[in-house]
C-alpha cells in the first residue's frame, strides 16, 4: 500500500487557470475564453463529450432517486404521535423509524462508494435503488413495529448511495464552473424528499392508514428504477488527470513580461512557492472542444450498449484499499470544516421532523396530524433560496472572482458567500426554539423553521463543492466521509432529541445547537483567507492517500 501525497495526482491543487483570451494549448467552451477543467479527452465515450440531454437525463434520473429515497424515508416523520399509539410504543422508540434510517443512510455511504469505484457507478444505482425499492413494499406490507423498522433500515442501507454518490458523479460528467448548480440540484432534491415526505405523508396517513405512506414511496421508487435503468450509463472513466489547467502549467504565455505577471500573481493569490510556479510550460492546440473531433480509432458506443449494467472491475485496485482510502482524508482541514458544519445543519431541521407533532397537535395549536406536515412548506421554500445562494449565485461570483483574479480560480471563493445562508439558519435556529418555548403564534415557528432549511441546500452546498474543488482526485472518497459522518453525528441529536428538550427545554437546546453551528462557522469563513496556503501545504506534504494506479472516476 503506498500513500501518497494529492499534489502526485493533481499539480493544480484546486487552484485551476478558468478564464485566458486566446491562451494556447487549453480546450475552450464554444468561442468563448472559459477553459474547461478536467479537459476532456477526445474519446467519444468519455462522460464530459456526452450530449448535454444525456448528462442531464443521468442526472436527473441519480437526482430523483435522492428525493424519492428521502421521502420514503421520511414519510413518517410528522405521525409519530399516531405511530406510538398505533403500535403502543413510546414517541421516542416511534422516532426510531426516522433516526436509524439517518444513521443507515449514512453508514452505507461506506460500502456503497468504494463499490462503484471498484464495480462501477452503474450496477451500484440499480443495485441500491432495488434494495429501497423492495424494501418499501416490505414496509407497507408488515403489521407489526419490529418488521416496520427492520424494513426502514434495509431501505436506508441501500438508499445511502443516493448521497454520496449522486454528489460524485457530478464530477465525472460535468466541469469545474458547474459544480456549485449541480450540486445545489442534488442537495435540493434531497432536502425537498425529506420535506414532501411528511408533507403528504401526512394526509395520506390520516385519511388511508399507515400503510400507504410506504405504498406511494414504493410507487415512486419503482417509476425512479425504471429511470436509473433507461437513462443512466456508467460514468466511470479512465481519465489521466490534465494537469494544465494549473497555473504553474499555464502562465507561461508567448511574451516574457506576461508570463512573469501571472507568475507574480499566481504566487500572491494561491499561496505557492516560488519553486512551484517557476517552471511554466506552454501547450499545444487552441481547438474549442465543441469542434474537437473525436479519435476515429475509438468507435463510439451505441445507446444500448452504453445500458450494459456491468462494465468490470477496476484493474489495479484492491477493494480493500479503496474501503480504507477514504479514512484518512478526513484530517483535511475542508473534509473536517465540511462534516461538522453539513451535520449542525441537518441537526436541527431532523430535530424539528421529530418534535413537531409534539409541538403543534396539542394545545395551544390543535393541528391535525395532516396538517402538521405543512410546516414543511416554509421549509421548501427556505431550501429553493438555500438553492439559489448556494448554486446559482455561488457559482457566478466564482466566476466573476475568477476574471478578477487574472482567470485564475480559487476554491476559497464559494466560501466567501457562505456567511448569508448560514446567518440565516443561526437566526431560525434561535427562533425555532424561542417560540417553541413561549407557545408562540404557529408561524413564528413556520418561519423559522424556513430559515433553519436555508442551510440543507445553501450552507451544504457550498462546503460540499469546496472539497470537490479542493480535493479533485479524491472527491468520491471525500464525499463518502462527508456523507457518512454527517449521518452519524445527525443520529447522535437526533436520539437524544426528546430527553434534552425534555431536561432543558426548547430554546436552551436549540440555542446551544445554533452556538455549535456559528463556531464551524467562522472556522470555515478563516479558510476564506488562510486556505490557499493551507491547501498548498497540505497537497505537498500531508502523504494521506492510498493510491496505487491512475484512478478511474
Amino acid at each position: 500500500m503506498h500513500f501518497r501525497t494529492l499534489k502526485e495526482l493533481d499539480t493544480t491543487e484546486g487552484t485551476v487557470l478558468l478564464f485566458r483570451e486566446n491562451l494556447e494549448g487549453e480546450r475552450h467552451r464554444d468561442d468563448k475564453d472559459l477553459i474547461l477543467f478536467p479537459q476532456p479527452s477526445t474519446d467519444p465515450n468519455d462522460p464530459l463529450r456526452w450530449p448535454r440531454w444525456r448528462k442531464n437525463m443521468a442526472y436527473a434520473s441519480v437526482c430523483a432517486f435522492a428525493c424519492t429515497n428521502n421521502i420514503s424515508g421520511t414519510v413518517y416523520s410528522d405521525v409519530f404521535v399516531l405511530i406510538s399509539e398505533h403500535f403502543n410504543v413510546s414517541v421516542d422508540e416511534a422516532s426510531g423509524l426516522i433516526s436509524w434510517v439517518i444513521l443507515t443512510l449514512g453508514v452505507s455511504n461506506f460500502f456503497w462508494v468504494p463499490s462503484a469505484l471498484y464495480f462501477g457507478k452503474r450496477p451500484v444505482f440499480i443495485l441500491a435503488c432495488a434494495i429501497t425499492f423492495a424494501a418499501a413494499i416490505w414496509a407497507a406490507s408488515t403489521d407489526s413495529f419490529a418488521s416496520l423498522q427492520a424494513a426502514c433500515v434495509v431501505g436506508g442501507l441501500g438508499g445511502g448511495a443516493s448521497e454520496a454518490l449522486g454528489a460524485a458523479i457530478i464530477n465525472d460528467i460535468y466541469f469545474l464552473h458547474e459544480r456549485g448548480s449541480k450540486m445545489a440540484w442534488n442537495l435540493i432534491m434531497l432536502a425537498f424528499g425529506s420535506s414532501i415526505g411528511p408533507l403528504i405523508g401526512g394526509y395520506l396517513i390520516e385519511s388511508r392508514g399507515l400503510k400507504w405512506g410506504k405504498w406511494l414511496s414504493a410507487i415512486f421508487l419503482g417509476v425512479n428504477l425504471l429511470m436509473i435503468i433507461f437513462f443512466v450509463p456508467e460514468t466511470r472513466f479512465n481519465r489521466t488527470l490534465n494537469t494544465s489547467n494549473s497555473p504553474d502549467q499555464t502562465a507561461q504565455i508567448s511574451e516574457t513580461t506576461k508570463t512573469s505577471e501571472t507568475a507574480t500573481d499566481v504566487e500572491a493569490s494561491s499561496g505557492m512557492d516560488k519553486s512551484d510556479t517557476a517552471h511554466l510550460e506552454k501547450s499545444t492546440s487552441n481547438i474549442p472542444s465543441s469542434s474537437l473531433p473525436a479519435d476515429p480509432n475509438i468507435p463510439p458506443k451505441p445507446y444500448f450498449a452504453l445500458l450494459n449494467p456491468w462494465s468490470g472491475t477496476t484493474s489495479g485496485e484492491s477493494f480493500f484499499d479503496l474501503m480504507f482510502r477514504p479514512i484518512p482524508l478526513i484530517v483535511y482541514p475542508a473534509c473536517l470544516m465540511a462534516t461538522f458544519i453539513y451535520s449542525i445543519c441537518l441537526a436541527p431541521t431532523v430535530m424539528v421532523n421529530v418534535l413537531s407533532g409534539s409541538i403543534l397537535i396539542p394545545p395551544p395549536y390543535n393541528f391535525t396530524v395532516g396538517n402538521v406536515g405543512l410546516i414543511n412548506v416554509p421549509g421548501m421554500i427556505g431550501q429553493a433560496s438555500g438553492f439559489i445562494i448556494g448554486g446559482v449565485l455561488i457559482d457566478k461570483y466564482s466566476t466573476y472572482r475568477a476574471r478578477r483574479n487574472k482567470g485564475i480560480f480559487l476554491p476559497e471563493e464559494r466560501l466567501a458567500l457562505l456567511f448569508i445562508p448560514s446567518s440565516l439558519v443561526f437566526a431560525g435556529t434561535v427562533l425555532f426554539g424561542f417560540a417553541a418555548e413561549r407557545q408562540m403564534h404557529w408561524a413564528v415557528i413556520f418561519v423559522a423553521y424556513g430559515l433553519m432549511s436555508v442551510g440543507l441546500t445553501g450552507v451544504a452546498s457550498i462546503a460540499m463543492v469546496y472539497v470537490c474543488d479542493s480535493y479533485f482526485p479524491v472527491a468520491a472518497e471525500c464525499l463518502e466521509l462527508i456523507n457518512g459522518f454527517k449521518n452519524v453525528v445527525a443520529f447522535g441529536f437526533i436520539r437524544g432529541t426528546v430527553p434534552w428538550v425534555e431536561s432543558q427545554g426548547y430554546e436552551r437546546a436549540f440555542g446551544t445547537i445554533a452556538g455549535i453551528f456559528a463556531a464551524f462557522v467562522f472556522l470555515a469563513i478563516a479558510l476564506v483567507f488562510w486556505g490557499p496556503k493551507i491547501r498548498h501545504h497540505t497537497s505537498t506534504y500531508w502523504r494521506l492517500i492510498s493510491w496505487e494506479k491512475a484512478h478511474i472516476h
